[in-house]
């Protein structure tokens, strides 16, 4: 009979415990396309994202780009948190795929995610860019 209760206490600490896990999330922008209003590599405005949750903290796990096919150059993206650089994805040109795994801890609430293209001189590239687009997918976890 103690084993019995020992097992069932195991069973329902596991229970409870898989319950406890972090969920997965993705949230993606979508396809898009941005219409610079800047001159130089950097184009504005950025490509913004909002991401959170009311009441549990999350973890961005990676940033997935899939630039445009419609790209005659090459580009990366900026990525910033609320106002602040947190990364830079590798130089990709049309229907390119880049990956940049970042750990970032968000605290409840909203959060905004800003997207910005830089250029770099090279096919219709002559030192400007004029717009740029993909599709943006942001994957990590929510604390339970």
């Amino acid at each position: 009979m103690r084993i019995v209760i020992a097992l069932m206490g195991l069973a329902s600490l596991l229970v409870a415990e898989g319950a406890a896990r972090a969920e997965k999330f993705v949230v993606s922008t979508g396809p898009f396309i941005v219409q610079c209003t800047s001159t130089g590599q950097v184009c504005d405005p950025p490509q913004t994202l909002v991401i959170g949750d009311p009441t549990r903290r999350m973890k961005v796990k990676k940033f997935l780009y899939t630039a445009a096919s419609a790209h005659c150059s090459a580009g990366r993206l900026l990525i910033e948190l609320d106002g602040a650089l947190v990364g830079r994805m590798k130089f990709v040109a049309g229907s390119e795929h880049a990956t940049l795994r970042k750990r970032l801890r968000l605290e409840p609430g909203e959060h905004t995610l800003a997207f910005r293209f830089e250029g770099r001189v090279g096919g219709c590239n002559a030192g400007l860019v004029a717009s740029w687009g993909g599709e943006i997918a942001v994957r990590g976890k929510r604390k339970p």
